[in-house]
């Protein structure tokens, strides 16, 4: 059995605000090493199901976050900041399931623990009319894959969220936000109980839970902060600009609406 696990920093237990994310700041060494204890605790809990194959994609920032010497030796780790497929990088069929840690809600969620999509250039992105945050927009290219999402950690608001998508998908809240830059947080002993205990149920449902992924064809709808960064965007091919701060791309194909929301989002976030 194989899984894959994408992680991310702003969900983690013990780290309320953006200096725990950012390498330049001096709470970035707690705020990694927080992470790393809860992708441990991912990794614990999937081999105690019997997986033999581990893939962990360090998918914050410059996704150079996880010390390789502390992560669980049984898994292989994926690091660097320019991947083509980004925070999904290494995703293919492959898996029998996927998880996703420390992950947090999307661009404007009140009292999300630092609420965003990607970056700060994007205000909304939608498809097919829906509103998704970071984990609808990975998980659908997840199941673009037939991959199914089994497990999710991360503060409250976003595992509400992923629940309106994956009504049985296993989660665990490990905090609370107060705001964007205040959370209430677990212990990380408890929260890594409780993300090991989580994991192991998702795989052990992952025939139940079905791949995320809704039907072809797909329509994407970036909104940007500034008219500026659309006007940049535009110029992708296959797009077309609806209103001024907004980029609009179509196709059948949802792993190409991926790679096209990534054109937008790096494009923007360099304006």
């Amino acid at each position: 059995m194989r899984i894959y696990i994408s992680c991310d920093i702003e969900g983690v237990a013990g780290v309320p605000s953006w200096e725990y994310g950012n390498r330049n700041k001096l709470d970035y060494p707690e705020g990694r090493l927080y992470m790393v204890g809860e992708v441990n605790a991912a990794i614990e809990g999937a081999l105690e199901e019997g997986v033999r194959e581990i893939i962990v994609n360090d998918s914050h920032a410059s996704m150079l976050n996880l010390l390789p010497a502390k992560v669980n030796k049984a898994a292989r780790l994926l690091q660097g900041e320019v991947k083509p497929w980004s925070m999904m990088e290494g995703m293919d069929s492959r898996y029998d399931a996927a998880a996703f840690i420390g992950y947090h809600s999307m661009a404007g969620t009140q009292r999300g623990s630092m609420a965003h999509t990607f970056c700060d250039a994007i205000i909304q992105a939608r498809v097919n009319g829906e509103v998704w945050g970071e984990a609808e927009l990975n998980g659908a290219f997840c199941g673009a894959h037939k991959t199914p999402l089994v497990f999710l950690s991360g503060d409250e608001a976003v595992t509400k969220e992923v629940r309106c998508f994956i009504p049985n998908i296993e989660t665990a809240a490990v905090k609370k936000g107060y705001g964007m830059r205040a959370a209430l947080s677990l212990h990380p002993e408890v929260a890594q109980g409780m993300i090991r205990i989580g994991i192991r149920k998702g795989i052990r449902r992952r025939r139940e839970i079905k791949p995320f992924l809704p039907k072809s064809p797909y329509t994407l709808e970036v909104e940007l902060r500034e008219p500026d960064m659309a006007d940049i965007c535009s110029r992708i091919p296959g797009t077309v600009r609806p209103a001024p701060r907004v980029i609009r791309f179509k196709h059948k194909d949802y792993k190409e609406i991926y790679r096209a929301f990534l054109t937008i989002m790096s494009m923007a976030s360099r304006v």
